[in-house]
């Protein structure tokens, strides 16, 4: 019975709450007197039947025995749950409206050995408040009240770490592989930027759509220029050849009339 605390049982309860608001250590109201902690509370998300069911964890039988204040918990809940190692409370222990449940330490599951009776209470606005206040959003597992709780468990878990440590490690090089596609992706774009410069393509603006009209064209754009060029050789050609034919023919003319 020992070996089991009470974040052990707080895990699998808030396993059992998965689809339900599920909290552990929660007030009924703001820090002063006549102040209950509870261990744990799952709200069930219904607004037709709401139900707040509230936990007692117990680990010990001493602990068990010397608690005389769990019937001020009552008022607070629909149901009303004692969760201990199995064995550790028999069901004619408990008053009738009280719950009991086993918590197996081998398994890590949940017997229900009693069923709680469901009583129609009138819900606490304070501890409302207080969840809303303080404690808007679930606990996450594990839960601790002790750090002996932490470290036990952490020195227990110590294959799961590596495990997990594993698992971030290969995380972190699949991204750092990523990382080198990029790279290796901006070193090609720049060789086919320089290459487009190569060959007198615009660069700076739009360079895909210059790319697509050069390889769209039936022949490369520097044939324009050589189609230019040869045109203007042929336009000085011909001026040359007017020009020389003009002064060929005034210079017939002019022995003629001699």
């Amino acid at each position: 019975m020992s070996e089991v605390t009470a974040s052990d049982i707080k895990i699998a309860l808030a396993k059992k709450h998965r689809a339900e608001f599920f909290i552990t250590e929660v007030k009924n109201g703001p820090t002063g007197t006549g102040m209950l902690i509870f261990d744990a509370v799952a709200i069930y998300k219904s607004w037709a039947n709401p139900k707040i069911v509230g936990y007692e964890v117990k680990t010990s039988r001493s602990d068990f025995l010397k608690d005389n204040k769990y019937s001020l918990y009552l008022p607070y809940f629909h149901e009303f749950y004692f969760v201990v190692p199995t064995g550790l409370v028999q069901r004619q222990e408990l008053e009738e409206n009280i719950g009991l449940i086993w918590y197996n330490p081998k398994s890590g599951s949940l017997t229900t050995k009693k069923k709680a009776v469901y009583r129609d209470i009138e819900i606490d606005a304070a501890m409302l408040l207080y969840i809303i206040m303080n404690r808007l959003e679930n606990d996450r597992i594990p839960f601790y009240s002790k750090k002996a709780e932490y470290f036990k468990d952490w020195l227990a878990n110590k294959i799961n770490n590596r495990e997990l440590a594993w698992h971030v490690k290969s995380k972190l090089l699949e991204e750092i592989q990523k990382l080198k596609f990029e790279d290796n992706d901006r070193a090609e774009y720049k060789k086919f930027l320089e290459v487009m410069q190569k060959h007198g393509l615009n660069t700076w603006h739009n360079p895909a759509e210059n790319l697509d009209e050069a390889l769209s064209r039936p022949y490369p754009r520097k044939l324009d220029d050589a189609f230019e060029q040869l045109e203007a050789a042929l336009r000085t050609i011909n001026e040359v050849r007017e020009e020389v034919m003009g002064k060929t023919n005034k210079t017939r003319m002019e022995g003629e009339s001699c």
